[in-house]
């Protein structure tokens, strides 16, 4: 089915075609997250978005538009304590910032319940500030578009979480939707939610990537190579062999002033493989099209047990 798929630009009769064909809706979660000079700040949502609307196009539904803001800013790589030093310079922003909601990782915790500077005097309606505030939050923005998407007339919502950390928030805003569809009996039966991580299905053909956690890599790059060609800049990394990308991995794995980390050497064949200088356009492509190849399967085993009932 030809036309458009994205439901910001569509009208209702064209919405009502497509849903009536494949009642599906794919809402990429993103994030606005520093990757270094070589990757934009919207490689999470760019990434997801891409697929959404591959997906819609060649599996059938409507892309929705991406959520950027509301995530935990305790998750970020802006506020890893072994960037921070090389993204405040690149920013040129005060280190203040970047400490604000610190995340501080180490072999055993992400460290993103570290203390911060104390707040002052109370306000009528604070911001959430904690972690914890901040990932209730998130929770709730995320149950809130999927109330708003099956207020659409959609029975299937595909979550795409881009950013790692946003696949637990999608999960729990999945229950907690369905636990508020309940409350009232015009929202009944609710849409079925599904979360599908893109990432967790590239290791089905990456080795590599079951090794250890990545950021600004040369998958993710390639990835974004694939998708949005015109925000990478990769002659912006480093030209020396032995300098480390910025944003590239972090700690335990690496320090920004100090390299490698000697504690893994059996893994540095592996991170001079992931180098983001080795990424390309065809490996991208190669990834996202077993990725939407995925999707397309558990699309269509849910669109099965539906028209069961």
């Amino acid at each position: 089915m030809n036309g458009e798929v994205r439901f910001g630009r569509m009208i209702p009769g064209e919405v009502v075609r497509r849903r009536e064909v494949c009642p599906v809706a794919y809402l990429p979660v993103g994030a606005l997250e520093w990757h270094g000079e070589h990757l934009p700040f919207g490689t999470d949502y760019l990434t997801v978005e891409h697929i959404s609307e591959r997906a819609a196009r060649e599996i059938g539904g409507i892309a929705f538009p991406p959520l950027l803001y509301g995530d935990v800013r305790y998750y970020l790589h802006d506020s890893r304590s072994e960037w921070r030093d090389e993204y405040t310079k690149e920013m040129r922003i005060p280190h203040s910032y970047a400490s604000a909601f610190p995340l501080e990782a180490n072999e055993d915790k992400s460290g993103h319940t570290l203390p911060v500077a104390p707040d002052l005097e109370s306000v009528r309606e604070p911001l959430p500030f904690s972690s914890g505030e901040q990932y209730r939050c998130f929770v709730g923005i995320i149950a809130q578009t999927l109330l708003s998407i099956y207020l659409y007339g959609f029975k299937v919502i595909i979550l795409l979480p881009g950013h790692g950390p946003n696949v637990g928030p999608c999960l729990q805003a999945e229950k907690l939707y369905a636990e508020n569809a309940k409350r009232r009996q015009s929202f009944q039966p609710p849409a079925v939610t599904k979360t599908f991580f893109y990432i967790e299905v590239a290791k089905e053909i990456e080795p590599r990537l079951r090794k250890h956690w990545i950021h600004a890599d040369k998958w993710e790059s390639s990835i974004v190579m694939a998708a949005a060609p015109e925000t990478v800049h990769l002659d912006r990394l480093p030209k020396e062999k032995k300098a480390i990308p910025p944003a590239y991995l972090g700690i335990p794995y690496l320090n920004e002033h100090t390299g490698y980390s000697e504690a893994h050497q059996e893994l540095w064949e592996n991170f001079d493989a992931l180098d983001p200088r080795n990424a390309n356009a065809d490996y991208g492509k190669e990834h996202i099209d077993y990725a939407i190849k995925r999707l397309g399967e558990e699309v269509n085993a849910i669109l099965q047990e539906i028209r069961k009932d």
